[in-house]
């Protein structure tokens, strides 16, 4: 039994949807912002972050690209790790660029709060966020305009985390306007019954946020 701790709508989503993908039995621990920071929580994670996911022996693993790679390489039947050295390399090189490059870009819209700059200068920062944001989807766009699913032909962890960053995209005021192959691997992640499960488990719906969008 999987134990993984997470907050509803965050990255920690996407391993939720791999657990249920692979077919893991698991539970989920809600971790709030109280909870990151408490003393049995930093012993799991000294980062104070989600997700993480804690095997039965008591054994803790952080960081989203770590865990979904950790729960690829547990469930190899389900091929989601990609497949062959180049297969496995380009799901690293699409989970890289969507940790390192794309989802730092979203903290000015998921914590506007924390900008120094007056009214101006903060909606400012927000446009050019977004319009940063809408160049690293095109990015997306152009390689999903080629094949179903970010890595290839059959879909892999890094699949899940894009669905994440696109809900956020949506929700944050985004422009994902003729990105149509973004667009079609939204909805196919939409109506995937896992997904559906892991989004109800999570409280969540279409493009609805954490009521508190700390990540």
């Amino acid at each position: 039994m999987l134990t993984l701790h997470y907050w509803p709508g965050y990255c920690s989503l996407a391993a939720h949807i791999v657990l249920r993908w692979i077919g893991s039995p698991y539970r989920l621990k809600l971790a709030d912002l109280d909870t990151r920071q408490s003393n049995a929580f930093l012993r799991l994670n000294p980062s104070s972050t989600v997700p993480v996911l804690v095997d039965e022996d008591g054994w803790a693993l952080s960081q989203n690209v770590a865990v979904l790679r950790y729960l690829a390489e547990i469930s190899p039947q389900a091929r989601l790790g990609g497949e062959g050295v180049r297969g496995r390399a380009l799901v690293n090189r699409w989970l890289a660029y969507i940790n390192s490059d794309v989802h730092k870009a979203f903290s000015p819209l998921m914590h506007p709060e924390r900008l120094a700059v007056d009214q101006d200068e903060r909606e400012q920062t927000l446009d050019d966020a977004r319009k940063v944001l809408r160049k690293h989807f095109g990015v997306f766009d152009k390689a999903l305009g080629e094949r179903p699913w970010i890595a290839g032909d059959h879909r892999s962890i890094a699949d899940p985390y894009l669905f994440v960053l696109t809900r956020w995209a949506r929700a944050r005021g985004v422009d994902l306007g003729g990105f149509d192959g973004v667009n079609t691997h939204f909805a196919r992640l939409c109506a995937d019954p896992d997904v559906c499960e892991a989004l109800a488990e999570e409280g969540l719906a279409g493009t609805e946020l954490a009521a508190r969008p700390e990540h």
